[in-house]
């Protein structure tokens, strides 16, 4: 079982990385896959986030107290989740956005919003950080991660968040977390 949180200020594309990311597990993967999303802030600003909870049994568990993965792509939200930054198994941060990280856990600092800015947007931070997701866990493969972008995203999207995936998997590949 695989449980994970991605979470960042509203208008980031939390929600949209989680259902990526859950349409992966599930379709392209054919796990046992169990999504909540948080998105009601987004009209008026504020945290939002996808708890994506993963197997490959049938799941009875709803509730991402502990993920073994948080990614975050803003301060505020580390800020407001510090406790549970501090007890998830590793901590993903967009270094771009995120400065503080000084914290007593596994902390894998990524410049997604700088990476993602190099393909042309800064919107496909989300896309880098799952990428760096796929890297560090087994359960998460870069090619289901791909393939759910082409079924979900407009063909205009798809070729700039796959390259997006594909830097992130990159950066903890070449050993630079």
């Amino acid at each position: 079982m695989i449980k994970i949180r991605i979470g960042g200020w509203a208008g980031q594309g939390t929600v949209l990385a989680g259902r990526i990311l859950a349409t992966s597990l599930a379709l392209e993967q054919g796990m046992h896959v169990l999504q909540k999303r948080s998105y009601s802030a987004a009209v008026r600003s504020g945290i939002s986030y996808s708890d994506i909870i993963a197997d490959d049994q049938p799941l009875d568990e709803l509730v991402v107290d502990v993920p073994d993965y948080l990614v975050i792509l803003y301060q505020k939200t580390l800020d407001e989740w510090n406790e549970m930054a501090c007890g998830s198994g590793t901590l993903i941060i967009d270094s771009t956005r995120v400065r503080s990280a000084d914290l007593p856990c596994k902390v894998i600092k990524v410049p997604a919003g700088t990476i993602a800015e190099e393909l042309g947007t800064s919107k496909a931070a989300n896309m880098v950080l799952l990428g760096v997701l796929a890297g560090l866990s087994k359960e998460v493969e870069l090619e289901a991660l791909k393939q759910a972008v082409k079924k979900y995203l407009p063909l205009k999207y798809v070729e700039m968040n796959v390259k997006a995936l594909q830097k992130g998997y990159d950066f903890v590949k070449k050993g630079k977390p």
